[in-house]
C-alpha cells in the first residue's frame, strides 16, 4: 500500500518546470542582523529562509541538510515556486513541521534583504500548509491551487486519482488546512490556477497569519464553573477568564508572555483597558486593577450590562496596555467569533442565578 501511494504521488507534479529549488539565508551584517532581531520580536523567527525554484527530487532533503549545515532552530520559510514534485512539496511540508517552521511567500532581495513579493503555486501551496504559522498578505503575493497533474498525462488515471486524492486530504487535514482547500483546488483545471485572496486562504485556514483559532472551554474551580477563552498567537497567547459571583460576570483578561516580560510591564503601567470593536472599554490608570502572575499580566474587571453587550456583540476583544513616553501601546487581541454562543451562554445564566 506505501508502495502504491509513493508511486501515485511521484506520477504527479506540476507542467511548469524550471531550476531546481535552492535554499539560502541572508549574509550575516550589522543591518541584516539588526533586522533578523526584529523579526524575531515579531514571532516569525529568527532567521528568513528563502527557498526558490522547483521542488524537485530531492529537494526536502536538501532543505534539511541546509538547516542541518547551518544550525537553524528557528525560522520562517519564504518560498517562491511555482511548483513542481506533489510528493516532495509535501515532504518539505512535513520537514517544515516537524523542525516547526512558519511558512511565507517572498523572495531574496539585495544583500539577502526580503522582498514581499513572488508566487507560491500547485506543490508549493503544499509545503507552504506545513508550516506552523502560515503567513499571507497577497498584493504581490500569491497563492494559488489547482488539480494534480500526472507525469504521461493532463491528470492519473481513476484509480490513482482516487489514491492521491485521499493522501492530499489526509495531509491537508494533519496540517490542520480545511481540506475544502482540496475541493476548490480540484474544481480548477491543471493547466489554470486558482489565485487565493487573503480571505479566502484564511478561510481555508490554508493561512492563519500568526496565531491559531480561539478555544472556549468551560471550566470548574471547585463547584464554580467558568468559561475560560484562549487563542495562541506567534508571538504571545491571549486568554480570557469569565467567572461569576453573586450573579455578576467577573472578567480577567490575561496576555501569556514570560515571567520576565509580564513583571517589567506591569511595573511600567501608565494605562490599561480592553478595546471592542465598538471602541474602548473598562479603561483604568496606572497599575490599577493589573496583576503579573508567572507568565501572565492579568488585567481584571468587573464589567457593567453596558460592557457585556459591547463585548458580547463585538467580534474581536484586545488587551492593551500604555507606558513610556511618548506611550508605547503594547497586548494582544483575540478572536472572539468562535466563542459567541459559549459566551452569551454563561452570561445569561450567570446573571440569572442558574
Amino acid at each position: 500500500m506505501l508502495r502504491s501511494i509513493f508511486l501515485a504521488l511521484a506520477m504527479v507534479g506540476t507542467a511548469n518546470a524550471s531550476e531546481p529549488m535552492q535554499f539560502k539565508i541572508a549574509p550575516d551584517t550589522p543591518e541584516n542582523n539588526t533586522y533578523r532581531i526584529a523579526v524575531a520580536a515579531l514571532g516569525q523567527g529568527r532567521h528568513e529562509i528563502f527557498a526558490s525554484g522547483e521542488i524537485d527530487k530531492g529537494a526536502s532533503e536538501r532543505f534539511r541538510r541546509f538547516v542541518r549545515d547551518n544550525a537553524i532552530d528557528d525560522a520562517i520559510v519564504l518560498l517562491d515556486s511555482q511548483g513542481g514534485s506533489l510528493a516532495e512539496g509535501i515532504n518539505l511540508g512535513k520537514a517544515i513541521r516537524v523542525m516547526r517552521f512558519n511558512t511565507g511567500i517572498g523572495s531574496y532581495g539585495p544583500n539577502g534583504k526580503r522582498l514581499f513579493q513572488g508566487m507560491c503555486a500547485s506543490s508549493c501551496a503544499y509545503a507552504f500548509a506545513g508550516g506552523n504559522y502560515r503567513f499571507y498578505y497577497g498584493d504581490k503575493e500569491k497563492l494559488g491551487i489547482h488539480q494534480f497533474y500526472s507525469s504521461g498525462s493532463n491528470q492519473a488515471d481513476m484509480g490513482d486519482t482516487q489514491l492521491v486524492s485521499s493522501v492530499l486530504v489526509d495531509y491537508l487535514q494533519s496540517m490542520g488546512i480545511d481540506p475544502q482547500a482540496f475541493v476548490v483546488a480540484s474544481s480548477t483545471s491543471g493547466d489554470s490556477m486558482f489565485w487565493l485572496n487573503t480571505d479566502q486562504a484564511m478561510s481555508l485556514r490554508l493561512s492563519n497569519n500568526g496565531f491559531d483559532p480561539t478555544v472556549a472551554e468551560i471550566k470548574m474551580i471547585g463547584t464554580s464553573p467558568y468559561l475560560k477563552l484562549e487563542q495562541n498567537h506567534n508571538n504571545v497567547t491571549t486568554r480570557i477568564l469569565f467567572g461569576c459571583k453573586d450573579n455578576q460576570i467577573i472578567l480577567s483578561s490575561g496576555i501569556v508572555t514570560t515571567p520576565e516580560l509580564s513583571k517589567d510591564k506591569q511595573s511600567k503601567l501608565t494605562r490599561n483597558y480592553l478595546e471592542t470593536d465598538s471602541g474602548e472599554i473598562l479603561n483604568a490608570q496606572g497599575r490599577y486593577g493589573t496583576t503579573a502572575e508567572g507568565s501572565v499580566l492579568w488585567l481584571s474587571r468587573s464589567p457593567t450590562a453596558s460592557d457585556l453587550l459591547k463585548l458580547l456583540n463585538s467580534n474581536e476583544l484586545g488587551v492593551w496596555t500604555e507606558d513610556g513616553d511618548p506611550l508605547y501601546r503594547w497586548g494582544a487581541t483575540i478572536d472572539l467569533r468562535p466563542a459567541r454562543e459559549k459566551m452569551i451562554y454563561f452570561t445569561k445564566n450567570c446573571l440569572q442565578g442558574q
